[in-house]
């Protein structure tokens, strides 16, 4: 059985004596309601007063687990305030830029919203079982009031199941603040594939231009702060205007 100090848990399995400092293991359950949003990004935890007393721990104690938390980018501390989960600042997809380069942050008209079973790729990209259903949202984005952009937005049903409720009007431009805000789920990271195609019929008729015109692809997954897919995006654009440019700051 468990026999704990105040500096580390020991446990005994026969002949051999298993020693692990404390502070990781007030660390794993911290992570598991990390995990389980028992607190949303923003919130302030309790203090490590109140930690360390609902812990049977030293403040020393609570305090080491809590900066390990905030080297992994998951807390961070206010002064003056305390420790409050992370909150992620979006990650940026936009990456079209007109010819003299200057970044435009497109509108945007979401066409539909509708339910769907996963197909086999959308079920790999998002990882999701056999039989799971998602939500896609087409829409297109305006730069200068001019289509430049068809996009297909696939989301797990599991995790945005209210979404499908909305009127098409009312889903926001920039969707990553509405997962964070409304979710609890902030988009940290991404990975891209970006190809050539030809504009399929459905394409031109939201582009207005001819079917077969040349179109950018973007691939984009995007993740949470789990390191869990939560959003497929394909986007096709025109770029007779505007050049493509990933920059990292």
């Amino acid at each position: 059985m468990p026999v704990c100090g105040p500096d580390s848990s020991t446990t005994i399995y026969g002949a051999f004596v298993e020693k692990r400092p404390l502070y990781e293991e007030i660390k794993e359950t911290l992570l598991a309601r990390l995990a389980a949003d028992h607190w949303r990004p923003g919130e302030l935890l309790p203090s490590e007063i109140k930690l360390a007393e609902e812990f049977r721990v030293s403040q020393g104690t609570v305090r080491r687990a809590l900066d390990d938390l905030v080297v992994q980018g998951l807390l961070a501390r206010h002064q003056g305030r305390g420790t409050a989960v992370t909150q992620h600042k979006p990650f940026g997809f936009f990456h079209l830029f007109r010819d003299d380069g200057v970044r435009e942050l497109p509108e945007s008209k979401t066409l539909r919203i509708s339910t769907h079973t996963a197909t086999r790729s959308e079920r790999d990209a998002l990882e999701l079982a056999e039989g799971k259903k998602v939500i896609r949202i087409a829409r297109v984005r305006f730069l200068n009031l001019e289509p430049k952009i068809y996009e297909t937005i696939v989301l797990s049903h599991d995790l945005f199941a209210p979404i499908e409720k909305i009127d098409a009007r009312d889903l926001p431009n920039t969707v990553y603040n509405f997962y964070e805000r409304e979710f609890g789920v902030p988009v940290v990271g991404k990975r891209e594939r970006l190809r050539a195609v030809s504009a399929s019929q459905q394409h031109a008729r939201y582009l207005h231009v001819e079917p077969g015109t040349p179109l950018l692809e973007i691939e984009c997954l995007a993740m949470s702060h789990r390191k869990q897919p939560i959003e497929l995006r394909i986007s096709h654009c025109l770029t007779d205007e505007h050049y493509y440019c990933n920059l990292t700051d």
